[in-house]
């Protein structure tokens, strides 16, 4: 059952790909930037060296042929290992470009992610537990206040603190600098993440618990006279945490992703930052790439979480496939239908 159910998981995320891939590139295709008209001279745009010059340079690399033969030749090319050219910049290869900055992102957001949840779980649950007194009122304003604040608002303020501290507010390189500047460059912007996102666990953590806590297992547990640890690690804990994977794992994705604001007030030369310009400069090879990677990443990611349940729960099993036919019942109200036309039966 199990590996039926992950074979049938596995070939509608391939679907799922192949549409989302035929579309994004089809899109790009066709209302893209081209991505060689700023290297023509503005002066002479209008000359007719300057049209036969971007003439060529879309020819040369099949900027002039249809948006599906365009697609084809580019899905051969990815199965052959060859991702295609990269239009404005030196770098040869586009997994190079692409893997380099992303670093820099896991730098930032990895860290962030493990604080914001260690953070969130622990607020959530007090917050929880202490439902309707001051500590609930407490916590639950705090996260609020930061729910409303957008980080590019809160970015601005997180730099004037840093230069009040003597702190960079923008991200040294360990190439350049030492690993320990570095580490510090990183703290502006790991504080921003974590308010950013500390707000939302700790609303989420304390849903659930709550939910957790008035639920019959819990109040059996009560009666039994399970002290509160036991309570908590045994019930609390396990029940809320199986559908909290889900969401952690895909809030994660998301920070893995970049954010295009922050990299750009701390200057991080991260994912989001590249993909961003390759929308930009046309650049569509590069913007491929990145759907490639975090689609695919996102898709996987999806599997993985739904099989976790089972793992984290062995209550939890893959559901089986209904015995309903609805092709017969349809067949069966179709005659119906006939009949009380017919007269044959009643409509009752």
């Amino acid at each position: 059952m199990l590996t039926k159910y992950i074979l049938k998981r596995l070939l509608l995320a391939v679907v799922t790909f192949i549409v989302i891939y035929i579309i994004v590139y089809l899109i790009m295709a066709k209302f893209g930037n081209n991505p060689f008209i700023n290297s023509i001279d503005s002066a002479k745009s209008k000359s007719t060296d300057a049209s036969e010059q971007l003439a060529r340079l879309q020819r040369e690399n099949g900027f002039d042929q249809p948006a599906v033969v365009r697609l084809w030749n580019y899905t051969v090319g990815i199965f052959h290992g060859d991702y295609g050219k990269i239009y404005k910049s030196s770098e040869s290869s586009i997994p190079v470009l692409f893997f380099k900055p992303l670093r820099y992102t896991i730098l930032v957001s990895l860290p962030s992610f493990i604080i914001s949840v260690i953070l969130g779980v622990i607020l959530g649950t007090i917050s929880a537990y202490k439902r309707g007194k001051w500590q609930d009122a407490s916590i639950t304003s705090f996260a609020t206040v930061f729910v409303a604040l957008p980080s590019f608002i809160l970015a601005p303020f997180v730099i004037l603190i840093a230069l009040k501290v003597q702190l960079p507010f923008e991200f040294k390189e360990a190439s350049e600098y030492s690993v320990g500047t570095m580490i510090i460059s990183l703290i502006p912007p790991i504080f921003v993440f974590v308010l950013s996102s500390i707000a939302g666990y700790t609303f989420l953590v304390r849903n659930w618990v709550v939910t957790t806590l008035s639920s019959h297992q819990v109040l059996i547990a009560k009666a039994k006279g399970l002290s509160k640890f036991k309570i908590f690690t045994k019930h609390v804990f396990r029940n809320a945490s199986i559908p909290l994977v889900r969401t952690l794992i895909f809030s994660y994705l998301a920070l893995l992703s970049g954010s295009i604001i922050l990299e750009q007030f701390f200057r991080i030369p991260g994912s989001s930052t590249i993909i961003v310009n390759a929308i930009q400069d046309g650049e569509i090879n590069i913007s491929m790439f990145s759907l490639i990677f975090f689609t695919s990443l996102s898709l996987v990611t999806d599997i993985v979480a739904d099989l976790s349940y089972v793992f984290m729960d062995p209550r939890i099993s893959i559901a089986s496939k209904s015995e309903r036919n609805y092709w017969a019942e349809f067949k069966t109200w179709k005659s119906r239908k006939e009949k009380v036309k017919k007269g044959e039966v009643t409509n009752v």
